[in-house]
C-alpha cells in the first residue's frame, strides 16, 4: 500500500534533510539554552569540548534535546542514530531541489523513519524549528525559508521517497547541502556529527 502527500510551501524532512530533531522539554530544559550557545559558537574552549563529550554519549544522547520536542520524536531520532547501519539512503540532485529514498528492512527502524518524516513536516508547515543542540546550521537556514519550498513525500511499504523543489536558487543549494549531511549521518551516525561540530 503507498500513501502519497504533497505538502506545498514546507520545507524539509528526513528526504531532504532534518535528522537533528528531538527530546521533550524536561529537567534538562534549564541547560538547554547554555548547550544550545555552546554549538553555536557562543562558547568556546575547554568546557567547549566538555560539553561537547556529554552531548554527545551514545546511550542517552543528551545533544538531542530541543526547546519544545518530544519524547516520541526523540525516541525516532535516537532509533535512527544508534541503529543508522541498517538505513538505506539515496539521493539525486535536481536542477531546482532533490529526491531521495530513505528505507530499512528492519521494520522499527523504518517506523522511525515515517515518524520523523510526519513530523518533521509538520513542523516545518508551522514554521517550529526545534533548535536542536546539535542542530545543522543548514536546517537553521531551511526553516527560515520553508514557504520557498514544496515538498512531495511517498510513503510505502519499504521507505519514504521525498521530493523537494524551490524556484529558488540558494534555497536549492541548502537543500542539496542538507540531503549530502543527512546522508553522511546515516552512514556514519554520531561519528558525521562529532566531526561537523568540531570544524
Amino acid at each position: 500500500m503507498r500513501k502519497t502527500l504533497i505538502i506545498g510551501a514546507l520545507a524539509f524532512v528526513l528526504g531532504g534533510g532534518a535528522v537533528f530533531i528531538y527530546l521533550k522539554h524536561s529537567a534538562h530544559s534549564n541547560s538547554y539554552a547554555t548547550m544550545h550557545e555552546m554549538h553555536h559558537g557562543k562558547s568556546g574552549g575547554a568546557s567547549q569540548g566538555m560539553m561537547q563529550g556529554h552531548m554527545h554519549d551514545e546511550m542517552t544522547m543528551p545533544g538531542l534535546q530541543g526547546k519544545d520536542t518530544t519524547e516520541t520524536e526523540v525516541a525516532d531520532l535516537r532509533k535512527i542514530f544508534q541503529q543508522h547501519m541498517e538505513i538505506e539512503r539515496r539521493v539525486t540532485n535536481l536542477p531546482d531541489g532533490i529526491s531521495t529514498f530513505t528505507a530499512s528492512e528492519n521494520p522499527e527502524v523504518r517506523a522511525a523513519i515515517v515518524s520523523h518524516v510526519s513530523m518533521m513536516v509538520t513542523r516545518l508547515a508551522e514554521g517550529k524549528n526545534p533548535e536542536v543542540i546539535i542542530q545543522s546550521p543548514t536546517l537553521d537556514a531551511l526553516f527560515d525559508v520553508h514557504e520557498d519550498i514544496e515538498t512531495e513525500i511517498e510513503v510505502t511499504d519499504t521507505g519514504v521517497t521525498v521530493i523537494q523543489t524551490s524556484s529558488n536558487p540558494e534555497v536549492v543549494k541548502l537543500l542539496q547541502t542538507h540531503a549530502a549531511e543527512v546522508s553522511d549521518m546515516s552512514e556514519r551516525g554520531m561519528a558525521a556529527v562529532h566531526e561537523r561540530m568540531s570544524q
